[in-house]
């Protein structure tokens, strides 16, 4: 771990990393999911959705920026390689992976996003790192609103 400006303690700061790595390998993973679904959406609602899929897909790139740059700031290494990524994800999503219907797919899985990062947010307010805590509830935030927006369809 890289020594920071940051007034939080080293096992403070490893915990926190952690949970910045955790959830940058679950808005990976959305992403993924995303592009899945803008891929294999087909007609009639393809226009539509797919450029719902690709809004949404930029958004999640957003986050996952914001989150990787989080974890180096308090001083650790931004991990999301395809390895770790397997084995750090936390989303639900369906196994059906040839569904008709894309946007309850991802509605669910911004929905279990959305909640794991609230949980997130709490124990970054635990550990006093409020910048974190503020990021997480941003991206909460958004999160929320494209669940809403899909949820709709």
């Amino acid at each position: 771990m890289s020594t920071t400006a940051d007034k939080l303690s080293q096992s403070t700061r490893s915990q926190l990393i952690k949970l910045c790595n955790d959830r940058l390998a679950d808005a990976v993973d959305l992403q993924l999911q995303c592009k899945h679904a803008y891929w294999n959406t087909k007609e009639p609602e393809l226009a539509t959705l797919r450029e719902l899929f690709d809004e949404l897909n930029e958004s999640i790139e957003d986050y996952i920026d914001r989150i990787a740059e989080r974890a180096v700031e308090i001083g650790g290494v931004a991990n999301s390689t395809e390895r770790v990524l397997a084995t750090w994800w936390h989303l639900l999503c369906s196994p059906d992976a040839v569904c008709r219907n894309h946007a309850p797919v991802i509605a669910t899985a911004l929905e279990s996003f959305g909640e794991v990062l609230r949980q997130t947010t709490d124990t970054a307010n635990e550990f006093g790192d409020l910048a974190s805590a503020e990021m997480f509830t941003e991206i909460s935030d958004g999160v929320d609103k494209w669940r809403r927006t899909l949820a709709a369809i």
